[in-house]
């Protein structure tokens, strides 16, 4: 929703967590290869162009980066998290350890997870239109960001 927010550098590291979020479960759903692939296109980069980074590296390259583009790249995240309808201890303790990173509180993490209850409740509602709930959710995600 917010990732054309990102530059170059940010893009490739945001790529990297996604990764090894993806893989901190030991299931690398095809949902999760599927949605890399389509962070990978949105941020208009070639896999190829994507150098494989560790943990302690990608935290370096964000380090200068707005609070904005942190809770940006944590929303995307946790979202990653959930898509495999599982939000298992490997995954919590690697978010935690990007929030940690990003100096962010607990209560900031479960606003993050509060969002996505109410996309669920939005998603599930048959009352609104697609519009709607798009500026809906936007309205919403920009309230956090």
């Amino acid at each position: 929703m917010f990732l054309n927010e990102l530059n170059k550098k940010e893009s490739i590291a945001f790529v990297n967590l996604v990764e090894l979020l993806a893989k901190s479960d030991n299931l690398f759903a095809k949902k999760e290869k599927n949605l890399i692939c389509d962070y990978i296109e949105e941020l208009s980069l070639n896999k190829d162009e994507i150098p494989h980074m560790s943990f302690d590296k990608i935290i370096e390259q964000l380090k200068d980066s707005t609070s904005r583009i942190k809770n940006i790249i944590y929303l995307e995240l946790i979202g990653l998290a959930l898509i495999d309808g599982s939000f298992d201890e490997e995954e919590i303790k690697f978010l935690n350890a990007i929030a940690g990173q990003f100096k962010f509180t607990r209560e900031d993490q479960q606003k993050f997870i509060d969002f996505f209850k109410i996309l669920k409740d939005k998603y599930d509602s048959t009352f609104l239109d697609a519009d709607s709930k798009i500026n809906s959710l936007k309205e919403l995600a920009e309230s956090i960001l």
